[in-house]
Order: structure tokens, then C-alpha cells, then sequence
């Protein structure tokens, strides 16, 4: 067996090789047999449904830009730009990137369609009352062609890093160099990858740091164990999100060939899971009560699929070079508080510096509003 010190040293490894490939070195351009891709590169623009404008916008735009679609593989991503009302500010409006939480697969779930729930759209009217510009990736495949990879940390990161990019493109001086990351569950896995590789994929621009709430972490772990004899827990979430991870495998790594552990129920649930947002895949879960384990035909708990899922949403314990912010309320049922502990002692034990904020009686949507005073202080303190 390979020690933890071990692994985590082939591991930086491997990814220094896979940076260096990409060209996140040399902000993120890579050559091509016809042109270079340069992330962050902007497809188009057009105009947001006024349905979808936080309270306090000013201009706005949906753009679609270049970016990850998996670690190592290219395609577009949608998403917002939210600028405040008013004049910028001398040197532009600093910029938040906001990644979401767990909206589903298809299309119209794509907050540049639908917008955001209370819990989300409460802190970006926040930032833009305080005088932040706001970019909100809708993650490549969620809005643009193909299926989202849910939990491919390595591509989401990039989704919230490159729309940075994408709207300096388009607004030039009206947006500060200065910019930070935040994100709330799926978001928060993001941001956790965004922060780590932000200053050398965009390094034209001022990364100053990121916020993570209620960031699942340590996931490779926990989706290796699903098979026929998983216990039934009685969390029908997880039924869904395994589904979400499940489809984007399917959809962006068919070589893996997801399919030849899933039951014929799991097939039919995995493209059912492609067409449906999470509300509506969550009633029908519970209400057809579709366990976890009726989703295989047999374990997952393999060396090739333990690689794939350590791949895609292992998040880095080291490494940082930015201030880090974590919450975490220990009241969440979706993100059980026992994750995060792991990976701030994870973080400890390599060294990394990190604020952590916990909160009790809070559940999981609301911990980014409860714990908004607290991260504002934060944001401009090194924004500012």
C-alpha cells in the first residue's frame, strides 16, 4: 500500500506534468492542430432575461467563453456578468467570481437562464451593493453542448477562473485586475480548485483569495463504495448527486465505460438524471424510492475507477498560494461537517494557511447568507 505521503507526492507529480501540458504556466494557451485555445477566450454575448437580474445590476451580459470541460480536455462554458449601477470606480470594479451549488445537468437549469435561489442570489446583490462586479459560471456542459461533469474539480475551477478572463474581454477597464473566488457546495469544490490554480492560469490578472462554504471534500473516498450492498442511509440526495457524477462520466469520459456497473434501473436513472434540475430529480427519487444500491450491478470499489474518481474531485490539501477562507455549518445535513473537519486537518498537517468560520443551527443553503458579514470583511479586506 502507497502511503498518504506518497500518493500525495505522485500526485503533485502527475499534476505538474498535466499543468505543464496544459500551459496553465504561460496562462492557460494551448497549441492546436488549427489554433490555440487561449481560456477564457470569448465565443459570444447576448443579452440576460431581465427574470435573472439581481437586485442592484447594472449592465449585464451572458457570455459563453473557452474553458475545461475535464481536466484535460477543452469545450465552452455559459455564464453571467453582473456589473454595479453606477460609475466604476477609479481602476474598475473589482470582481467577484461566484460558482453555484448543486442546480443539476441540463440546460435550463443554467443560472444564466434561470437565475439564483434565495440563498444564492442574496450575496451576489450583497456584492454588487458594495461595489463588486459579479461573474457566475453555469460550468461547461450546463448551458452549452454536452452534459456538466459534476465534481470534475479540476474543470469547474477553470469555469470560475476563465469567465474572469472572458469579461475583462469584453467590459476592458470598467473591471479591476483584482479579483476573488467564492462558492457555495458544488461551488465550494470549485473554488477550492479555482483558488489553487488561479494566479498561474490567469497570471495578467490580481488573484486575491477565496471563499469555500460548505465545500464537499474527500468525495474519491466516498464514491468508491457504491455498489449493490451499500446500506440503505436514508439520504435520497445522494442518490441524485451519484446520478449527476454518473451522467457527467458517461457523457465526458465514455473510455471509462461508467455503464458496465450500473444496473439497467441505473442506466434508465443516469439519462433521466441528464434532463431533470435537482428539484425535480429529488422528488422523483423520493417519490419512486430509488436506493443508491439498485443503481449498480456491481461495486464500484475498483483501482481504475478509485483513479478516476481520486482524478476527479480529490481537492488539493496544499499549495495555496492565496488567502483561503472556509465555512462550514455543522448543522448541514448535505455536507456532513465531518468532511470538512478531514480537510482542514488535511490542510494542517501540509503547512496550509486558512480563516475557517463554523456555524451550528445553519442549514447548508443558508450558510452563505448567515456567514456573509464575516466573508465581506474578508473580501475587502484584501480587495481593497
Amino acid at each position: 500500500m502507497v502511503s498518504r505521503s506518497g500518493r500525495t507526492f505522485v500526485a503533485a507529480v502527475v499534476a505538474s506534468i498535466l499543468l505543464s501540458s496544459l500551459g496553465w504556466g504561460t496562462g492557460a494557451v494551448v497549441a492546436t492542430a488549427d489554433e490555440p485555445v487561449v481560456a477564457g477566450a470569448l465565443e459570444s454575448y447576448g443579452e440576460l432575461s431581465a427574470a435573472v437580474f439581481p437586485l442592484g445590476t447594472g449592465a449585464t451580459q451572458r457570455v459563453v467563453y473557452r474553458t475545461l470541460r475535464t481536466a484535460d480536455r477543452w469545450g465552452d462554458s455559459s455564464g453571467s456578468v453582473f456589473l454595479p449601477e453606477g460609475e466604476p470606480p477609479a481602476g474598475g470594479w473589482p470582481v467577484i467570481s461566484y460558482a453555484h451549488g448543486t442546480l443539476g445537468s441540463a440546460d435550463q437549469c443554467a443560472p444564466s437562464s434561470t437565475g439564483f435561489g434565495p440563498g444564492e442570489i442574496e450575496p451576489i446583490e450583497r456584492w454588487l451593493r458594495e461595489g463588486y462586479a459579479v461573474v457566475a459560471t453555469d460550468y461547461s456542459g450546463l448551458g452549452t453542448d454536452g452534459v456538466l461533469a459534476y465534481l470534475d474539480g479540476h474543470a469547474a475551477g477553470a469555469n470560475a477562473v476563465d469567465i474572469v478572463r472572458a469579461a475583462h474581454e469584453l467590459y476592458g477597464n470598467v473591471l479591476s485586475p483584482r479579483w476573488m473566488v467564492a462558492g457555495l457546495s458544488e461551488g465550494g469544490h470549485a473554488a477550492y480548485f479555482a483558488g489553487h490554480e488561479a494566479t498561474t492560469r490567469a497570471p495578467e490578472l490580481d488573484f486575491r483569495g477565496s471563499v469555500v462554504v460548505a465545500g464537499p471534500t474527500h468525495m474519491e473516498g466516498l464514491f468508491p463504495l457504491g455498489g449493490p450492498l451499500f446500506p440503505d442511509i436514508g439520504i435520497t440526495r445522494l442518490v441524485g448527486y451519484a446520478l449527476y457524477v454518473l451522467a457527467g462520466i458517461d457523457d465526458q469520459r465514455p473510455e471509462e465505460n461508467i455503464r458496465e456497473v450500473l444496473s439497467p434501473l441505473g442506466i434508465e436513472w443516469m439519462e433521466k438524471a441528464r434532463g431533470l434540475c435537482a428539484g425535480d430529480l429529488g422528488r422523483q427519487i423520493r417519490a419512486e424510492r430509488i436506493q443508491l444500491s439498485s443503481l449498480f450491478s456491481r461495486s464500484v470499489w475498483t483501482p481504475r475507477f478509485h483513479d478516476l474518481f481520486r482524478e476527479m474531485m480529490q481537492v488539493p490539501v496544499d499549495g495555496y498560494d492565496r488567502p483561503l477562507r472556509v465555512v462550514q455549518s455543522v448543522s448541514d445535513t448535505t455536507v456532513p461537517v465531518a468532511l470538512t473537519w478531514a480537510q482542514l486537518a488535511d490542510m494542517r498537517t501540509r503547512g496550509t494557511q486558512f480563516e475557517y468560520q463554523e456555524l451550528s443551527g445553519i442549514s447548508h443553503g443558508q450558510t452563505t447568507v448567515a456567514s456573509m458579514d464575516q466573508t465581506m470583511a474578508f473580501i475587502d479586506r484584501l480587495m481593497r
